[in-house]
Protein backbone atom coordinates (compact mmCIF):
# COMPACT_ATOMS: atom_id res chain seq x y z
CA UNK A 1 0.00 0.00 0.00
CA UNK A 2 0.97 3.46 -0.77
CA UNK A 3 1.72 5.10 2.52
CA UNK A 4 2.10 9.33 0.53
CA UNK A 5 -0.32 10.79 -1.92
CA UNK A 6 0.46 10.71 -5.65
CA UNK A 7 -0.24 14.07 -7.79
CA UNK A 8 -1.00 11.79 -10.98
CA UNK A 9 -1.33 7.96 -10.02
CA UNK A 10 -1.76 6.85 -13.52
CA UNK A 11 1.76 8.16 -14.73
CA UNK A 12 3.59 8.25 -11.97
CA UNK A 13 2.96 4.34 -11.28
CA UNK A 14 3.61 3.41 -14.94
CA UNK A 15 6.37 0.09 -15.06
CA UNK A 16 6.75 -2.81 -16.87
CA UNK A 17 6.00 -3.03 -20.43
CA UNK A 18 3.17 -0.75 -20.95
CA UNK A 19 5.94 1.90 -19.57
CA UNK A 20 8.44 0.94 -21.88
CA UNK A 21 5.75 0.94 -25.20
CA UNK A 22 5.21 5.15 -24.12
CA UNK A 23 9.20 5.21 -23.69
CA UNK A 24 10.19 4.03 -26.43
CA UNK A 25 7.90 5.56 -28.86
CA UNK A 26 8.79 9.05 -27.65
CA UNK A 27 12.27 8.31 -28.07
CA UNK A 28 11.02 7.16 -31.57
CA UNK A 29 9.49 10.89 -32.25
CA UNK A 30 12.33 12.50 -30.34
CA UNK A 31 15.53 11.33 -32.42
CA UNK A 32 13.36 11.76 -35.93
CA UNK A 33 12.90 15.43 -34.62
CA UNK A 34 16.30 16.24 -33.48
CA UNK A 35 17.70 14.76 -36.66
CA UNK A 36 15.30 16.60 -38.80
CA UNK A 37 15.32 20.05 -36.79
CA UNK A 38 19.05 20.15 -35.74
CA UNK A 39 22.26 20.25 -38.48
CA UNK A 40 24.22 19.49 -35.27
CA UNK A 41 22.38 16.26 -34.15
CA UNK A 42 22.32 15.51 -38.32
CA UNK A 43 25.89 15.30 -38.14
CA UNK A 44 26.52 13.59 -34.93
CA UNK A 45 24.13 11.08 -35.85
CA UNK A 46 25.41 9.93 -39.25
CA UNK A 47 28.94 10.06 -37.72
CA UNK A 48 28.03 7.29 -35.25
CA UNK A 49 26.68 5.45 -38.21
CA UNK A 50 22.91 5.52 -36.43
CA UNK A 51 19.79 5.81 -38.39
CA UNK A 52 16.58 7.66 -36.26
CA UNK A 53 14.30 6.18 -38.87
CA UNK A 54 14.67 2.95 -38.30
CA UNK A 55 14.57 3.58 -34.29
CA UNK A 56 12.83 0.27 -33.15
CA UNK A 57 14.45 -1.17 -29.69
CA UNK A 58 16.32 0.20 -26.78
CA UNK A 59 19.13 -1.95 -28.06
CA UNK A 60 19.04 0.40 -30.88
CA UNK A 61 19.18 3.51 -28.90
CA UNK A 62 22.55 1.76 -26.97
CA UNK A 63 24.24 2.71 -30.24
CA UNK A 64 23.53 6.52 -30.66
CA UNK A 65 25.81 8.80 -29.44
CA UNK A 66 26.40 9.99 -25.65
CA UNK A 67 26.44 14.36 -25.10
CA UNK A 68 29.06 15.58 -22.27
CA UNK A 69 29.05 18.71 -20.53
CA UNK A 70 32.15 19.80 -22.41
CA UNK A 71 30.29 18.75 -25.84
CA UNK A 72 27.49 20.87 -24.45
CA UNK A 73 29.85 24.28 -23.56
CA UNK A 74 31.22 23.60 -27.33
CA UNK A 75 27.71 23.39 -28.90
CA UNK A 76 27.13 26.33 -26.80
CA UNK A 77 29.98 28.44 -27.75
CA UNK A 78 29.45 27.73 -31.49
CA UNK A 79 26.06 28.87 -31.93
CA UNK A 80 27.49 32.24 -30.03
CA UNK A 81 29.61 32.76 -32.84
CA UNK A 82 27.07 31.43 -35.74
CA UNK A 83 24.00 32.83 -34.82
CA UNK A 84 24.56 35.48 -31.56
CA UNK A 85 22.56 33.19 -29.16
CA UNK A 86 23.84 30.89 -26.24
CA UNK A 87 21.28 27.76 -26.40
CA UNK A 88 23.57 25.92 -28.62
CA UNK A 89 23.87 24.65 -31.84
CA UNK A 90 22.00 21.64 -30.90
CA UNK A 91 18.73 23.62 -30.03
CA UNK A 92 15.80 21.81 -32.20
CA UNK A 93 12.79 24.70 -31.32
CA UNK A 94 12.05 28.49 -32.85
CA UNK A 95 14.51 30.66 -30.35
CA UNK A 96 11.12 32.82 -30.33
CA UNK A 97 9.38 30.40 -28.45
CA UNK A 98 12.16 30.05 -25.24
CA UNK A 99 10.52 32.03 -22.19
CA UNK A 100 12.80 31.24 -19.20
CA UNK A 101 16.79 31.06 -19.41
CA UNK A 102 18.57 29.27 -16.99
CA UNK A 103 22.48 28.89 -16.86
CA UNK A 104 24.78 26.62 -14.85
CA UNK A 105 28.51 27.48 -13.52
CA UNK A 106 31.18 26.28 -15.28
CA UNK A 107 35.32 25.42 -14.33
CA UNK A 108 36.13 27.82 -18.00
CA UNK A 109 34.10 30.44 -17.13
CA UNK A 110 31.58 30.40 -19.86
CA UNK A 111 28.51 29.10 -18.79
CA UNK A 112 25.81 26.64 -19.88
CA UNK A 113 22.74 27.71 -20.96
CA UNK A 114 19.11 26.38 -20.30
CA UNK A 115 16.40 27.34 -22.08
CA UNK A 116 12.50 26.43 -21.23
CA UNK A 117 9.64 26.58 -23.92
CA UNK A 118 6.18 27.70 -22.04
CA UNK A 119 5.80 23.88 -23.08
CA UNK A 120 8.42 23.15 -20.87
CA UNK A 121 7.69 24.78 -17.94
CA UNK A 122 4.57 23.15 -17.97
CA UNK A 123 5.71 19.84 -17.67
CA UNK A 124 8.21 20.57 -15.04
CA UNK A 125 5.63 22.63 -12.95
CA UNK A 126 3.33 19.44 -13.21
CA UNK A 127 7.09 17.54 -12.26
CA UNK A 128 7.18 19.89 -8.93
CA UNK A 129 3.45 19.43 -8.46
CA UNK A 130 4.51 15.66 -8.18
CA UNK A 131 7.26 16.22 -5.85
CA UNK A 132 5.08 18.43 -3.45
CA UNK A 133 2.21 16.03 -3.45
CA UNK A 134 4.23 13.54 -2.32
CA UNK A 135 5.98 15.18 0.59
CA UNK A 136 2.29 16.57 1.78
CA UNK A 137 3.01 20.02 0.61
CA UNK A 138 -0.87 21.83 0.04
CA UNK A 139 -1.56 24.99 -1.80
CA UNK A 140 -1.44 27.80 0.21
CA UNK A 141 1.91 26.45 2.03
CA UNK A 142 4.14 28.92 2.94
CA UNK A 143 7.43 27.87 1.67
CA UNK A 144 10.76 29.93 2.07
CA UNK A 145 13.16 29.77 -0.67
CA UNK A 146 16.57 29.50 0.49
CA UNK A 147 18.69 28.80 -2.10
CA UNK A 148 20.64 30.48 -5.06
CA UNK A 149 18.09 32.26 -7.30
CA UNK A 150 20.63 34.38 -10.28
CA UNK A 151 20.13 32.33 -13.11
CA UNK A 152 20.57 28.48 -11.71
CA UNK A 153 18.79 25.94 -12.84
CA UNK A 154 17.51 25.32 -9.38
CA UNK A 155 16.60 29.11 -8.19
CA UNK A 156 13.93 30.39 -10.32
CA UNK A 157 12.61 27.25 -12.27
CA UNK A 158 12.02 26.06 -8.57
CA UNK A 159 10.10 29.56 -7.51
CA UNK A 160 8.02 28.91 -10.81
CA UNK A 161 7.31 25.31 -9.70
CA UNK A 162 6.00 26.56 -6.41
CA UNK A 163 4.11 29.33 -7.78
CA UNK A 164 2.35 26.82 -10.31
CA UNK A 165 1.14 24.81 -7.63
CA UNK A 166 -0.29 27.59 -5.40
CA UNK A 167 2.36 27.87 -2.32
CA UNK A 168 2.89 30.80 -0.56
CA UNK A 169 6.22 31.67 -1.67
CA UNK A 170 8.78 34.03 0.13
CA UNK A 171 12.25 34.02 -2.27
CA UNK A 172 14.54 35.17 0.32
CA UNK A 173 17.44 33.56 -1.65
CA UNK A 174 20.57 32.50 0.03
CA UNK A 175 21.30 35.51 1.60
CA UNK A 176 23.18 34.71 4.87
CA UNK A 177 22.25 32.03 7.42
CA UNK A 178 21.39 34.63 10.15
CA UNK A 179 18.85 36.77 7.90
CA UNK A 180 17.16 33.35 6.89
CA UNK A 181 16.61 32.17 10.47
CA UNK A 182 15.27 35.70 10.97
CA UNK A 183 13.00 35.15 8.35
CA UNK A 184 11.99 31.94 9.39
CA UNK A 185 11.29 33.62 12.59
CA UNK A 186 8.73 35.85 10.99
CA UNK A 187 7.08 33.82 8.56
CA UNK A 188 7.15 30.23 10.34
CA UNK A 189 7.25 28.49 7.08
CA UNK A 190 6.37 24.95 6.40
CA UNK A 191 9.00 24.35 3.84
CA UNK A 192 12.44 25.62 3.26
CA UNK A 193 14.61 24.77 0.18
CA UNK A 194 18.64 24.74 0.32
CA UNK A 195 21.42 22.80 -0.16
CA UNK A 196 22.06 20.56 3.11
CA UNK A 197 25.95 21.74 3.55
CA UNK A 198 24.16 25.11 3.55
CA UNK A 199 21.13 24.14 6.54
CA UNK A 200 23.99 22.47 8.08
CA UNK A 201 26.27 25.59 8.62
CA UNK A 202 22.95 28.13 9.43
CA UNK A 203 21.82 25.78 12.01
CA UNK A 204 25.80 26.64 13.97
CA UNK A 205 25.87 29.76 12.64
CA UNK A 206 22.19 30.96 14.07
CA UNK A 207 22.99 28.69 17.12
CA UNK A 208 26.02 30.28 18.07
CA UNK A 209 25.12 34.12 17.09
CA UNK A 210 20.88 34.29 17.93
CA UNK A 211 18.63 33.45 20.08
CA UNK A 212 16.70 32.67 17.70
CA UNK A 213 15.03 28.91 18.50
CA UNK A 214 14.95 26.92 15.09
CA UNK A 215 13.64 24.25 16.75
CA UNK A 216 10.34 26.16 17.39
CA UNK A 217 10.05 28.73 14.87
CA UNK A 218 12.35 26.62 11.46
CA UNK A 219 10.16 24.62 8.77
CA UNK A 220 8.41 21.70 9.83
CA UNK A 221 9.83 19.98 6.37
CA UNK A 222 12.53 20.45 4.05
CA UNK A 223 14.16 19.91 0.55
CA UNK A 224 17.84 19.36 -0.23
CA UNK A 225 19.37 19.42 -3.52
CA UNK A 226 22.48 19.48 -5.23
CA UNK A 227 24.59 17.52 -3.13
CA UNK A 228 24.45 13.89 -1.87
CA UNK A 229 23.44 14.85 1.73
CA UNK A 230 19.99 14.47 1.67
CA UNK A 231 20.40 10.86 1.34
CA UNK A 232 22.97 10.37 4.10
CA UNK A 233 21.17 8.97 7.23
CA UNK A 234 23.61 11.20 9.86
CA UNK A 235 22.92 14.77 7.64
CA UNK A 236 19.28 13.70 7.60
CA UNK A 237 18.71 13.10 11.16
CA UNK A 238 21.30 15.97 11.90
CA UNK A 239 18.97 18.59 10.19
CA UNK A 240 15.60 17.15 11.17
CA UNK A 241 16.74 17.39 14.49
CA UNK A 242 18.47 20.78 14.34
CA UNK A 243 14.68 22.38 12.80
CA UNK A 244 12.67 20.25 15.40
CA UNK A 245 11.79 17.06 14.20
CA UNK A 246 11.47 18.35 10.40
CA UNK A 247 10.86 15.98 7.97
CA UNK A 248 13.89 16.08 5.37
CA UNK A 249 13.24 15.25 1.46
CA UNK A 250 16.25 15.03 -0.98
CA UNK A 251 15.28 16.31 -4.81
CA UNK A 252 17.63 15.15 -7.38
CA UNK A 253 17.30 15.95 -11.36
CA UNK A 254 18.96 15.69 -14.82
CA UNK A 255 20.19 17.85 -17.21
CA UNK A 256 18.51 17.14 -20.10
CA UNK A 257 15.25 16.42 -18.70
CA UNK A 258 12.56 18.63 -16.63
CA UNK A 259 13.04 18.53 -13.17
CA UNK A 260 12.71 17.28 -10.39
CA UNK A 261 12.87 13.53 -11.58
CA UNK A 262 13.73 11.84 -8.37
CA UNK A 263 12.67 11.75 -4.66
CA UNK A 264 13.11 10.83 -1.41
CA UNK A 265 10.20 9.20 0.42
CA UNK A 266 9.60 8.84 4.39
CA UNK A 267 11.53 5.61 4.22
CA UNK A 268 14.77 7.05 3.21
CA UNK A 269 15.32 3.89 1.21
CA UNK A 270 16.38 5.56 -2.19
CA UNK A 271 15.39 8.50 -4.57
CA UNK A 272 12.09 7.47 -6.40
CA UNK A 273 11.72 8.32 -9.80
CA UNK A 274 8.25 10.70 -10.72
CA UNK A 275 8.54 10.89 -14.10
CA UNK A 276 8.99 7.71 -15.57
CA UNK A 277 7.25 8.38 -18.51
CA UNK A 278 9.00 11.74 -19.16
CA UNK A 279 12.75 10.28 -18.79
CA UNK A 280 14.44 7.47 -20.61
CA UNK A 281 16.96 6.36 -17.96
CA UNK A 282 20.43 4.02 -18.89
CA UNK A 283 23.01 3.24 -16.42
CA UNK A 284 26.51 2.49 -17.73
CA UNK A 285 29.97 1.24 -16.98
CA UNK A 286 32.25 4.21 -16.29
CA UNK A 287 35.01 2.99 -18.01
CA UNK A 288 33.95 1.12 -20.57
CA UNK A 289 30.65 2.94 -21.63
CA UNK A 290 28.72 -0.29 -21.85
CA UNK A 291 25.00 -0.49 -20.63
CA UNK A 292 24.25 -2.31 -17.41
CA UNK A 293 21.02 -4.25 -16.66
CA UNK A 294 18.63 -2.17 -14.17
CA UNK A 295 19.01 -4.48 -11.57
CA UNK A 296 19.15 -4.54 -7.57
CA UNK A 297 22.77 -3.39 -6.37
CA UNK A 298 24.14 -2.05 -9.73
CA UNK A 299 26.41 1.14 -9.59
CA UNK A 300 27.29 2.89 -12.93
CA UNK A 301 27.21 6.29 -14.03
CA UNK A 302 23.70 7.50 -14.93
CA UNK A 303 22.38 8.85 -18.63
CA UNK A 304 19.67 10.98 -19.16
CA UNK A 305 17.18 11.32 -22.06
CA UNK A 306 14.47 13.87 -21.36
CA UNK A 307 11.62 12.47 -23.73
CA UNK A 308 9.73 15.54 -23.57
CA UNK A 309 11.56 18.56 -23.56
CA UNK A 310 11.13 21.29 -26.72
CA UNK A 311 14.67 23.59 -25.81
CA UNK A 312 17.77 21.70 -27.02
CA UNK A 313 17.21 17.97 -25.78
CA UNK A 314 19.80 16.02 -24.83
CA UNK A 315 20.16 12.97 -26.25
CA UNK A 316 21.99 10.30 -23.76
CA UNK A 317 23.16 13.19 -21.80
CA UNK A 318 25.86 12.32 -19.04
CA UNK A 319 25.75 14.04 -15.23
CA UNK A 320 28.51 12.26 -14.29
CA UNK A 321 26.58 11.16 -11.12
CA UNK A 322 27.58 7.44 -10.17
CA UNK A 323 24.31 5.75 -8.59
CA UNK A 324 23.50 2.35 -7.30
CA UNK A 325 20.29 1.03 -8.05
CA UNK A 326 17.60 -0.59 -5.92
CA UNK A 327 15.08 -2.59 -7.17
CA UNK A 328 13.67 -4.47 -4.32
CA UNK A 329 9.72 -3.12 -2.74
CA UNK A 330 10.56 -0.18 -0.73
CA UNK A 331 8.72 -0.13 2.40
CA UNK A 332 6.56 3.29 1.29
CA UNK A 333 4.73 1.18 -1.35
CA UNK A 334 5.47 3.52 -4.30
CA UNK A 335 6.30 0.93 -6.84
CA UNK A 336 9.23 1.15 -9.28
CA UNK A 337 13.09 1.02 -9.11
CA UNK A 338 15.24 3.87 -6.89
CA UNK A 339 18.73 5.10 -7.05
CA UNK A 340 21.07 6.40 -4.36
CA UNK A 341 23.73 8.71 -5.19
CA UNK A 342 27.18 7.21 -4.50
CA UNK A 343 29.51 10.43 -5.79
CA UNK A 344 30.87 11.94 -9.08
CA UNK A 345 32.46 10.50 -11.70
CA UNK A 346 34.46 13.51 -11.89
CA UNK A 347 35.58 13.83 -8.31
CA UNK A 348 36.51 10.25 -8.23
CA UNK A 349 39.97 9.72 -6.85
CA UNK A 350 41.87 6.57 -7.41
CA UNK A 351 44.60 5.74 -4.43
CA UNK A 352 46.57 2.63 -5.07
CA UNK A 353 43.82 0.88 -7.27
CA UNK A 354 41.19 1.84 -4.36
CA UNK A 355 38.13 3.84 -6.51
CA UNK A 356 37.41 6.88 -3.78
CA UNK A 357 34.64 9.18 -3.42
CA UNK A 358 35.42 12.83 -1.32
CA UNK A 359 31.70 12.50 0.17
CA UNK A 360 32.43 9.09 1.18
CA UNK A 361 35.49 10.32 3.13
CA UNK A 362 32.73 12.61 4.76
CA UNK A 363 30.29 9.79 6.22
CA UNK A 364 32.66 8.23 7.47
CA UNK A 365 33.39 11.05 9.75
CA UNK A 366 29.72 11.09 9.93
CA UNK A 367 29.31 8.34 11.92
CA UNK A 368 31.22 9.76 14.82
CA UNK A 369 28.88 13.25 15.76
CA UNK A 370 30.37 13.15 19.16
CA UNK A 371 33.79 13.43 17.67
CA UNK A 372 33.93 14.91 14.26
CA UNK A 373 31.54 17.82 12.86
CA UNK A 374 31.91 15.84 9.51
CA UNK A 375 33.25 18.76 7.29
CA UNK A 376 36.29 17.21 5.68
CA UNK A 377 38.70 18.11 2.98
CA UNK A 378 40.67 16.08 0.97
CA UNK A 379 43.50 17.88 0.06
CA UNK A 380 44.18 17.40 -3.81
CA UNK A 381 48.32 18.16 -4.52
CA UNK A 382 48.23 17.57 -8.64
CA UNK A 383 45.96 17.39 -11.28
CA UNK A 384 45.79 13.61 -11.61
CA UNK A 385 43.06 11.28 -10.09
CA UNK A 386 45.64 9.04 -8.91
CA UNK A 387 46.79 9.59 -5.35
CA UNK A 388 50.08 8.36 -3.80
CA UNK A 389 49.13 6.74 0.24
CA UNK A 390 48.04 8.34 2.21
CA UNK A 391 45.60 10.64 0.85
CA UNK A 392 45.49 13.82 3.47
CA UNK A 393 42.19 15.08 4.66
CA UNK A 394 41.80 17.33 6.75
CA UNK A 395 38.95 16.29 9.73
CA UNK A 396 37.23 18.98 11.66
CA UNK A 397 36.48 18.05 15.75
CA UNK A 398 33.77 18.95 17.75
CA UNK A 399 35.24 21.67 20.41
CA UNK A 400 38.99 22.11 21.05
CA UNK A 401 40.31 18.18 22.03
CA UNK A 402 43.21 18.20 23.82
CA UNK A 403 46.60 16.45 22.03
CA UNK A 404 46.13 13.80 23.32
CA UNK A 405 42.48 13.06 22.68
CA UNK A 406 43.52 14.57 18.75
CA UNK A 407 46.04 11.44 18.56
CA UNK A 408 43.20 9.10 19.54
CA UNK A 409 40.57 10.45 17.25
CA UNK A 410 42.81 10.36 14.49
CA UNK A 411 43.86 6.74 14.81
CA UNK A 412 40.29 5.88 14.90
CA UNK A 413 39.44 7.75 11.80
CA UNK A 414 42.58 6.53 9.83
CA UNK A 415 41.71 3.02 11.03
CA UNK A 416 37.60 3.59 10.21
CA UNK A 417 39.28 4.79 6.90
CA UNK A 418 41.33 1.74 6.16
CA UNK A 419 38.16 -0.64 7.66
CA UNK A 420 35.32 0.95 5.54
CA UNK A 421 36.75 2.56 2.52
CA UNK A 422 40.09 0.33 2.05
CA UNK A 423 42.66 2.84 1.77
CA UNK A 424 45.04 4.86 3.54
CA UNK A 425 45.15 8.29 4.42
CA UNK A 426 46.47 10.75 6.73
CA UNK A 427 44.17 12.47 8.89
CA UNK A 428 45.10 16.68 9.54
CA UNK A 429 42.74 17.37 12.88
CA UNK A 430 41.28 21.31 12.88
CA UNK A 431 39.55 22.12 15.84
CA UNK A 432 35.58 22.79 15.30
CA UNK A 433 35.16 26.38 13.23
CA UNK A 434 39.31 26.28 12.01
CA UNK A 435 38.31 24.43 8.77
CA UNK A 436 37.56 27.04 6.08
CA UNK A 437 34.86 25.26 4.39
CA UNK A 438 34.73 26.69 0.77
CA UNK A 439 31.24 26.77 -0.85
CA UNK A 440 30.18 27.20 -4.44
CA UNK A 441 28.02 29.75 -6.43
CA UNK A 442 25.31 27.71 -5.74
CA UNK A 443 25.68 26.66 -1.91
CA UNK A 444 27.24 23.50 -2.55
CA UNK A 445 30.14 22.55 -0.18
CA UNK A 446 33.42 21.88 -1.91
CA UNK A 447 34.91 18.98 -0.55
CA UNK A 448 38.35 18.68 -2.50
CA UNK A 449 40.76 21.59 -1.56
CA UNK A 450 43.45 22.53 -4.68
CA UNK A 451 47.16 22.53 -2.93
CA UNK A 452 48.47 23.12 -6.57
Amino acid sequence: MIKTDLYNPETETLQGETLELIQLQKLKKLVVRVYENSPYYRNKFNKAGVDPYKLNSFDDYAEYPLFSKEEERESQQASMKQYGHPYGLHVTCDIDKINLTSASSGTTGFPTFQGATEKDRRIRNQNFARALTRMGIKPGDTVLYCGEMSMWVAGIPSIDGLLAYGCNVVPIGAKGSIKIAEMMEMVHPTLALGTPSFFRYMLKKAGDETNIDLKKVGPKKLIVYGEPGGSVPEIVQELSDGFGGAEVFDVMGGTGCLNPLFVSCEEHSGLHLIAPESAYIEILNPDTQERLALEDGVVGEIVYTGLDRECGPLIRWQDKDLVRVFTSPCPCGQPGWRIFVEGRVDDMLLVKGVNVFPNAIRDVALKKPDLLTGNIQVLKYSDSPVIEPPLKVNVECKGKPSEEDKMKIKQLFEADIQRLLRFRCEAILKNEKETEMEYGATGKAKLIKKMY
